[in-house]
């Protein structure tokens, strides 16, 4: 495990394994980079780059401005690849990581192959909520997100255990062991607090199918949450349909599956990559 910096140091992330087939590899929503840090434990063989994204990890804050929307993401993550300067790029994301890369290969050809965990295409909304959005963020716009702080860090690993996907104490522990911050208030999460906000704007379903129309590449969607997908199969329907070369396993388990037991999510990523 190597730690690397990318774009004058704003992009942290970590390396791990070694081998011929690289991957670049994006988290998801509150996580970070070590994220991968179990699943890398049995793909030895391949080289992962797992970057923290912006607002996450040991990365900076989110650029200044008022709000998010998820396509802002992209320029700095195209920025990212031209960095690296690989000849092409093959991209395991979980959730929101998952997510973005999809959202990437629309719009950059280096992209060649997606390996999507727990996630097809963003959150979408009709015009009329994404009014009633905004009109929620203009009036909240002094609204405040402290951090909050604990005097164990034991009681900081457990608050992580109770986000809005539970994890085990020992996912839980992997997780903070990144993005942890210490002050003489006590332990902190040092994720961008503007990331708890709700999106500026979202995608509409119709513009969310074009883009996953226009994948340039083969996408490899691997399905954990099967109890959570099932209450929203007609959409998800619409979704896989859309995508012009789409593959899909279901495993059952939890949202973090890759990193609560990794072993079977390695399986599927060396099928998936042609290394089984």
């Amino acid at each position: 495990m190597q730690n690397f910096s990318l774009l004058n140091g704003k992009i942290q992330g970590v390396r791990y394994g070694a081998g011929p087939q690289r991957l670049l590899a994006l988290h998801g929503f509150l996580d970070n980079a070590y994220s991968f840090k179990r699943l890398a434990e049995y793909l030895p063989d391949v080289e992962i780059w797992a970057i923290d994204l912006p607002g996450h990890g040991l990365s900076d804050n989110l650029p200044p401005g008022d709000g998010t929307f998820i396509m802002q993401w992209l320029p700095q993550l195209g920025r990212v690849l031209d960095e690296l300067n690989w000849p092409d790029y093959r991209i395991l994301g979980h959730s929101l990581g998952a997510v973005l890369s999809q959202l990437l290969a629309t719009v950059d050809d280096r992209v060649v192959q997606l390996l999507s965990l727990d996630a097809l295409g963003p959150l979408s909304a009709t015009t009329e909520q994404n009014i009633d959005r905004f009109q929620r963020l203009y009036d909240g716009r002094r609204k405040q997100f402290p951090k909050r702080y604990y005097s164990r860090y034991d009681d900081l690993v457990v608050s992580r255990e109770k986000g809005l996907f539970p994890l085990s104490h020992e996912a839980a522990r992997v997780i903070a062991g990144r993005a942890v911050g210490m002050s003489n208030r006590g332990w902190f999460h040092r994720y961008d607090r503007r990331l708890r906000d709700e999106s500026l704007w979202r995608l509409t379903e119709p513009e969310v199918l074009m883009c996953l129309s226009r994948i340039r590449c083969p996408l490899s969607l691997l399905v954990f949450n099967t109890h959570l997908w099932e209450g929203v199969k007609s959409g998800f329907q619409a979704r896989q349909n859309a995508v012009p070369e789409l593959t899909v396993t279901m495993l059952e388990g939890s949202h973090h599956l890759h990193l609560e037991e990794p072993e079977p999510v390695a399986a599927w990523v060396l099928e998936q990559l042609g290394l089984h």
